[in-house]
């Protein structure tokens, strides 16, 4: 790798240095002369190459671009005021990509301001900006010309031009370049940049950087390291906001090359994860949103592919807790950015180490500010942040309300409120509702207005009207005020706008609306008195209730394969699929699931809403099960004999009398359990998965460890063995620590599980049956909602597994790992009773729950293997019990029952009384366990229970997570879980048992009280580790409840 060359900055003073940069022009002048072949920027585009641009390139993009406007743009004429030169602005509306910074920079370098509008303005705000900073010319791109014709006709007082595109000026040839001397300015403290933001009139405010200020917003790389600081960085930030000039800096000011998406699309989750992949990239800046819906992507896609990044860097608005304590248990690094534009970036960015705190950004020391003390709110200490931006003539106070972070307390903060009237939105925009208040007060109608929508998707409006009006009058009176909305919604930003008459909120004459003592609208207590009803709002926008026409019963399916299709914005095709598909099997989430409930509610007149039960969508898992269940009125049978039928049908069904066999098997009946044993390992993301995998790479009888990684839908399983890589970040956040010889051994391999020859090529899926010598199958979703007809590709996946094994040269162990939850229904019947490990009768185990009984059809398609293959196969089934975090790092999963028992408990401040017992082991002893049934030299039984053997008390265990959280109140379980009942939807987050409130109802206590209970005879005879396990001590429960506090799971 080849040293950045960085350039000496000074921002503190307004004096000139001797080989110091003090503009931008300088900056890209000096990187072309000491970076010329360092790559500046990658601009990606959807359906062809990506560009690579050399800091080279970029300055003769910038000079080609400053000669294209010269020779065409009517150019500002220079005046000077106050002595100082000072040119009007030319205007830059165009799409967020590398030819904005061109065209921008090309600007700067010649010495004129910039103003750059963004592409999301309503034309009213891009005419208010136009007058009120007297550009002088507005370059619009080619496509925002091709979708704006007409727009603009009326700007009759300014020159538009149509700007080339970037290809013209960054690739040229070296004889027709043109060279150009930058502007560099005599003044560091002139203005040259315009950005703009929500102002106080309810239009956007220009707001003027300086080249001073500039160079210090460009300047807030710290990394540790050349190669931190030199990897790529994804920004998907909007280049005409200041936080999108953050990524570009870095660029120019250390080397770290940014990658721009494409420009034609939105970026969304998916599109990230595959720019991460295609581009290499080490870090990312982006806002709260899209990395909340990466982290919905299936089979933890999102989270894993952040997972592997330096940094992740976010701001704009707040991460859900949820959100951040998964990507903490996830091993990502969040970097919390924090700044304005009026001040440029007020953090540093760093890939975070040891001690930092996503939840609080890091003020950076190489600026002057003043924290100041509040009030206390509710007894917390707040704080004010007020910053001396440099040059400036008087400091900048920031609206915002802070907290700070007792262990860093003169550098880390969050910002809790903000003490103005704009609405942050979720996805970072600002949105100032002065516009639509002033509309509908004006009107005549209303008295008062307020819109509301912190952290949601859309804004609201809360209405006062003029004249009081009866309950029954207030659709009338929503439909007299429509028009006003949407007349004023088309002078507002797109995502300023209210787009159903649901978000409108009209108060009865009973409501008196607060107000301060000079009569203003005091908004924080008007939404807490109405917050009921904004949450009733978003509640009513999700569910589309009132726009959703009523299904026509006659053709049902059709109607409800459509509704699907477009309101759940499958990413299948609408050909691609039909009404007997599983639905879950094309990519839905449980959170669609839910809303897919809710529209059928609405939509479903003719069917009792008994009906649509909870688990509705799961219970018919295509649209033509859906459009029966709801013809009949009833959902189907749920006896014990069906639940036996249907395990034992999906059996047949994958049943595996007629797998291709090896010609000739090992004759001498044993697995081959010497040095250069090759395992095929599924599940290796998972927590099991993850530590049987450190375990097996550092067994000296293993030479290799294959991860078997299923592909993402519509991507192409590489035709090399080998060329897939394996999230080593995601491990070592875990606390698996291996060697340089131990990682070696670890390789991927991509495969479509339920594809023939798990749709490998040929070439590659012999090599691969020719060598290996174990298979551990780990793989399986954790979802106790779905059905059991939605694990069908499971029983493929397994099947698959077991034909590649039997045609194995050698003889092949396989070792599958099954639940506790399969024992669920003996355990009912038979309460406290050691269950053996034994094979297990079908209708005496099948209870219902798609999760036990998949696992149920599995251990039955094993049996079937094991008698059929046993020249060829050891078969052997782990069934697992309560599996808890790893000893070393504590960091048990916040998505679990146990953990979500716990964050309810302390958000009621009532712990449930428990009887019984319980059998807890660490996730990384279970992984050991289960290494050492695959690798011993004795054959292990067909059926092992994996469960810690020493049982302790429920009491033993809440007593010590009560002295962890100091909470003083008990009740029993049941009344414990009636108050869990009786909190809000709306607060599932803070109460998760209300997600699960029907397992926690029905089997909880079954499966985690001693009412199931795994002899482990067998296992521990093959097993050293499962006979010296003990009671899990103190220090280490109390390390769970302490890995979720500092996860931010727990307060």
């Amino acid at each position: 790798m080849r040293a950045f060359v960085k350039a000496k900055v000074d921002f503190f003073s307004s004096e000139r240095k001797e080989d110091y940069v003090h503009s931008l022009p300088e900056l890209i002048d000096f990187n072309a002369v000491h970076n010329p072949d360092h790559l500046f920027c990658i601009q990606a585009r959807s359906n062809e190459p990506f560009i690579n641009v050399t800091n080279a390139q970029f300055k003769v993009a910038v000079d080609q671009c400053a000669q294209w406007i010269a020779d065409n743009v009517k150019l500002p004429t220079v005046a000077t005021k106050n002595g100082l030169v000072d040119r009007p602005p030319v205007a830059l509306l165009m799409e967020s990509d590398f030819g904005l910074i061109v065209h921008q920079f090309a600007l700067v370098s010649m010495g004129i301001p910039p103003l750059v509008l963004s592409a999301r303005l309503s034309p009213e705000a891009i005419f208010h900006l136009l007058k009120s900073t007297e550009a002088s010319s507005l370059i619009i791109s080619q496509r925002i010309a091709q979708a704006t014709k007409g727009a603009f006709g009326s700007v009759k007082l300014i020159d538009i031009h149509v700007g080339q595109p970037y290809s013209s000026f960054y690739d040229v040839a070296e004889d027709k370049r043109v060279k150009r001397d930058s502007a560099y300015p005599d003044n560091v403290d002139a203005n040259i940049l315009l950005l703009h933001s929500s102002g106080t009139t309810g239009l956007p405010k220009p707001i003027a950087l300086t080249h001073r200020q500039l160079v210090f917003s460009v300047s807030h790389g710290d990394f540790d390291t050349e190669e931190e600081a030199q990897g790529i960085v994804i920004s998907t930030l909007p280049l005409f906001h200041g936080f999108g000039l953050l990524a570009p800096g870095l660029s120019m000011s250390i080397g770290k090359t940014v990658c721009f998406p494409a420009s034609d699309r939105i970026p969304d989750a998916q599109s990230i994860v595959d720019l991460v992949n295609t581009s290499g990239a080490t870090g990312m800046m982006t806002v709260p949103f899209l990395l909340e819906d990466m982290a919905t992507l299936p089979n933890e896609v999102g989270l894993k592919t952040l997972a592997k990044l330096d940094f992740v860097g976010t701001g704009g608005s707040a991460l859900s807790a949820a959100f951040g304590a998964s990507a903490a248990a996830a091993g990502i690094r969040l970097l919390n950015l924090y700044g304005t534009t009026e001040t440029g970036p007020l953090t540093k960015t760093f890939a975070p180490k040891d001690g930092y705190d996503w939840k609080y950004f890091r003020l950076r020391k190489d600026m002057l500010f003043k924290v100041s003390e509040l009030d206390p709110h509710e007894g917390e200490r707040r704080f004010r942040l007020t910053v001396f931006p440099f040059g400036a003539e008087k400091p900048f106070e920031i609206a915002d309300q802070l907290v700070r972070n007792e262990a860093f307390p003169e550098t880390d903060f969050a910002a809790v409120g903000r003490d103005d009237d704009v609405v942050v939105l979720a996805n970072g925009e600002k949105v100032n509702p002065l516009l639509l208040e002033t509309a509908l007060t004006e009107s005549g109608l209303v008295k008062s207005a307020i819109a509301f929508g912190e952290n949601q998707f859309e804004i609201g409006v809360i209405v006062e009207p003029t004249d009081p009006i009866a309950d029954d009058q207030t659709e009338e009176f929503k439909n007299k005020i429509w028009p006003i909305i949407v007349q004023a919604g088309e002078r507002m930003d797109a995502t300023a706008r209210i787009y159903s008459p649901i978000a409108i909120i009209v108060l009865s004459s009973s409501v008196v609306v607060p107000r301060t003592d000079k009569g203003s609208i005091a908004r924080k207590e008007v939404f807490k008195l109405l917050e009921a009803d904004i949450t009733q709002v978003y509640k009513d926008l999700d569910n589309g209730a009132i726009d959703v026409p009523p299904l026509n019963y006659a053709n049902l399916e059709q109607e409800l394969k459509e509704l699907i299709q477009k309101r759940l914005k499958l990413r299948v095709l609408p050909d691609a699929w039909t009404i007997d598909d599983n639905i879950f099997t094309l990519g839905l989430d449980s959170l669609q699931a839910t809303t897919l409930r809710r529209i059928v509610l609405s939509a479903a007149t003719e069917t009792s809403p008994d009906v649509i039960r909870r688990d509705f969508v799961y219970v018919n898992y295509s649209v033509r099960l859906m459009a029966d269940a709801l013809r009949q009125n009833a959902s189907s049978s749920t006896s014990g004999a069906t639940f036996a039928k249907e395990v034992e049908s999906f059996t047949q069904r994958y049943s595996v009398k007629s797998l291709r066999t090896a010609e000739a098997a090992n004759p001498d009946g044993t697995a081959k359990l010497v040095e250069g044993a090759v395992v095929l390992l599924t599940g290796s993301s998972g927590s099991l998965g993850s530590y049987a995998l450190a375990e097996l790479a550092k067994s000296p009888q293993v030479a290799k460890v294959v991860c078997l990684l299923r592909k993402r839908p519509g991507s192409v399983i590489s035709p090399v063995p080998g060329g897939s890589k394996i999230d080593k970040a995601s491990l070592v956040s875990k606390g698996v620590e291996l060697t340089d010889a131990e990682w070696a051994k670890i390789t991927a391999l991509e495969i479509d599980p339920t594809a023939d020859n798990l749709g490998l090529p040929p070439m590659v899926y012999a090599m691969v049956s020719k060598t290996v010598t174990h298979v551990l199958h780990a793989a399986w979703p954790m979802n106790f909602h779905m059905r059991l007809p939605s694990f069908d590709y499971q029983f493929a996946y397994l099947k698959n597994l077991l034909q590649l094994s039997v045609e194995a040269p050698q003889k092949v162990r396989f070792l599958f790992i099954s639940s506790i939850s399969v024992l669920a229904k003996l355990g009912l019947d038979d309460p406290g009773y050691s269950i053996p490990e034994t094979p297990l009768d079908v209708e005496s185990a099948a209870c219902g729950v798609g999760y036990a009984d998949a696992k149920l059809v599995c251990e039955k398609m094993l049996e079937e293997a094991s008698l059929l293959y046993s020249d060829a196969l050891e078969v052997s089934i782990a069934r697992c019990g309560q599996l808890t975090g790893p000893r070393k790092t504590s960091a048990w999963n916040v998505i679990e029952q146990i953990p979500m028992l716990i964050r309810t408990s302390q958000s009621l401040g009532i712990l449930p009384t428990i009887q019984g017992t319980v059998s807890w082991i660490p996730v990384d002893d279970a992984g050991a366990v289960t290494t050492e049934l695959l690798l011993n030299s004795a054959a292990p039984g067909l059926v092992n229970h994996v469960e810690n053997p020493v049982r302790q008390t429920w009491g033993e265990i809440l007593e010590i997570v009560r002295a962890e959280l100091g909470i003083t109140k008990s009740l029993p379980y049941d009344d414990w879980l009636e108050q869990v009942a009786a909190t809000d939807d709306k607060d599932a987050d803070v109460y998760p048992v209300k997600k699960l409130y029907e397992f926690f109802k029905l089997y909880f206590i079954t499966a985690s009280s001693g009412t199931v209970v795994m002899a482990t005879d067998v296992s521990r005879q093959g097993s050293a580790i499962l006979r010296q396990l003990t009671a899990l001590d103190r220090d280490v429960i109390a390390g769970y409840v302490r890995y979720w506090k500092k996860a931010g799971y727990l307060d």
